[in-house]
């Protein structure tokens, strides 16, 4: 009997596990595939656990509607997916208060907006007007803004930063009352950071386009992640780092496992889905200009904490408290994920969720999670006294590599990268959020498109 062709995954988070997935589904009996995880378990920053009846996720907490790749693999693993209800609404802290913006809510709720704005604790009369130039711009192109494929918004994508393209566009009030807090809240990191196009995409996606909307499953994205890692499981092997990928040539020979009596692992094929500063470290023969575009990217840091409650703390009708970077505070947001996905938490309790970015989340880093979680119960109460001492349960999430940033200029060069570098290496692929536009869709989209190259090179001789 002919030997199957080995494709080892190095990563078995979000990309990884599209890799794997659709490496099974589609070539399973033709194909030997080995997914090789460093940490204890497989989903990276989508994976979900269980507790106590609660679903939680780690990392993404919500999918788009415009997210085919999402779709198509939630369909695919029996997950359904629900659109968010038009009635939400959310607080902004501003002026030591938490103040209410509500859609398509009560009369009480469009009272509260109204004052909201009116008061000016939203958007004052110029960055209203500029909120609307910005949205009739991006309106324009419209057509052209979409997570499935970027391609035909490159020429947005220049170097500059997203806070440098609001300068130069005088929409600086808008981006400093209401822009800067998206951000924070899309990214784990702010508008310095990102790129124009990218900063761009993410306020029409969630922000300023109102023809669409976010969805989740009815226990959220916890187990759309729990129903991929276990449509892969036979694949993986847990806690199991890789040291190199081993290339010769530019062709493609095995992975070196560090440590443990693996050893060396011969491939027909690999695929890369780890962070791009892991690719660098683990592939030291990667071509120059590969490595060049590489080091480019840039990853957000944040925290992500998962409280178990008895009931909500937020205000009636609201499902996130956001603060702004100069509220005074280290929290970023405070949501309830009960309030978009009621299957996420047992009936009648609540899933929060609080998030701490950037230096306030380095300097959390180094205590207990038992220390973080204190301090930010301790932090929450300031804002939303209903916040007990004592929750349910607490889960801290850290992640040093939260989120891609994509700098002005990296969705083109990385789009160039695929198109022609990356074509020289025979039995090497790269995926990852970074590789496309990043998002969930973005590394999900780049582990299917991995796999369906990587099996076009491992069957190229077949007739």
């Amino acid at each position: 009997m002919a030997r199957k062709p080995k494709t080892v995954i190095v990563g078995g988070g979000t990309s990884g596990l599209a890799a794997a997935y659709t490496l099974r589904s589609k070539y399973g009996n033709k194909l030997e595939v080995v997914v090789l995880e460093a940490a204890d378990r497989a989903g990276g920053r989508i994976a979900g656990e269980e507790i106590d009846g609660f679903s939680i996720h780690t990392g993404a907490s919500v999918f788009h509607e415009s997210f085919e790749t999402v779709r198509n693999l939630a369909e695919s693993l029996g997950v359904p997916l629900e659109m968010s209800p038009r009635k939400k609404g959310g607080h902004i802290y501003r002026d030591g208060k938490l103040w209410g913006i509500y859609s398509n809510g009560s009369l009480k709720q469009m009272m509260t907006t109204v004052q909201t704005i009116l008061s000016f604790r939203l958007l004052t009369p110029k960055a209203m007007w500029q909120s609307m130039r910005l949205i009739m711009m991006l309106k324009a192109r419209s057509k052209d803004i979409r997570f499935q494929d970027h391609s035909k918004m490159l020429d947005l994508d220049t170097r500059e930063s997203f806070a440098e393209f609001m300068e130069a566009n005088s929409l600086t009030e808008y981006l400093e009352q209401a822009g800067e807090a998206d951000i924070n809240c899309f990214t784990a990191g702010f508008s310095e950071q990102v790129g124009a196009a990218y900063g761009m995409s993410l306020l029409w996606l969630w922000t300023l386009n109102q023809s669409e909307r976010p969805c989740l499953p009815e226990g959220g994205v916890g187990e759309f992640a729990s129903a991929l890692v276990g449509a892969c499981a036979g694949d993986i092997r847990l806690s199991t780092p890789v040291q190199r990928i081993v290339l010769e040539e530019g062709t493609v020979k095995s992975v070196i496992v560090d440590g443990g009596e693996i050893g060396e692992i011969e491939a027909d094929a690999v695929i890369c889905a780890t962070p791009a500063t892991k690719a660098i470290e683990i592939i030291p023969d990667l071509p120059s200009e590969v490595k060049r575009v590489l080091t480019r990217i840039t990853y957000s840091s944040c925290i992500n904490m998962a409280i178990g409650l008895d009931e909500d703390i937020l205000p009636e009708g609201s499902h996130a408290a956001i603060f702004p970077p100069d509220s005074g505070t280290f929290l970023t947001f405070v949501s309830n994920l009960a309030s978009m996905a009621p299957g996420a938490a047992p009936e009648g309790k609540s899933l929060v969720y609080a998030l701490v970015i950037g230096e306030h989340a380095q300097k959390l880093f180094t205590l207990s999670d038992a220390e973080i979680a204190d301090k930010i119960i301790e932090e929450i109460r300031k804002y939303l006294p209903a916040m007990p001492d004592k929750p349910l349960f607490t889960r801290v999430y850290r992640w040093p590599e939260a989120l891609c940033l994509a700098p002005g200029g990296m969705l083109r060069e990385i789009y160039e990268m695929r198109q022609h570098q990356l074509a020289d290496l025979k039995g090497l692929f790269l995926a990852g959020d970074y590789m496309r536009m990043p998002s969930c869709n973005g590394a999900l989209l780049s582990g299917v498109d991995a796999a369906e190259e990587c099996a076009s090179f491992v069957f190229r001789d077949a007739v």
